[in-house]
């Protein structure tokens, strides 16, 4: 959990020796996604487009190349529920828009 701001994430940035700069997302200490810089854009890009209603879609799958876990967001009314370990996650679409923002500004 970011303590400071409340949210139920963390975002920080890393390097790999092969794939170059990553954005690791943490859900929790057990759940953890290490993401290129176009997939961090790419799943940034996937929730500012369900949030303002421009796509559709009901699900965002995402599985990130230098991770062993996927990203799996089930689109409801309120939000988005992230498929985790330890249960369902559930963002409101502030905390969704909040990750898009944090997923976009560790790019650089």
């Amino acid at each position: 959990m970011n303590e400071r701001s409340g949210l139920p994430f963390t975002i920080s940035s890393g390097q790999h020796s092969i794939l170059g700069k990553q954005v690791k997302l943490q859900f929790a200490d057990d759940f953890v996604l290490k993401l290129t810089q176009t997939e961090a854009s790419s799943l940034s890009l996937a929730l500012v487009a369900v949030r303002d209603g421009i796509s559709c879609e009901r699900e965002i799958y995402m599985s990130p190349i230098a991770s062993d876990a996927a990203f799996v967001g089930s689109v409801r009314d309120l939000g988005v529920s992230i498929a985790t370990p330890a249960g369902a996650l559930k963002l409101d679409w502030t905390k969704v828009g909040f990750l898009a923002e944090a997923l976009a500004a560790a790019i650089g």
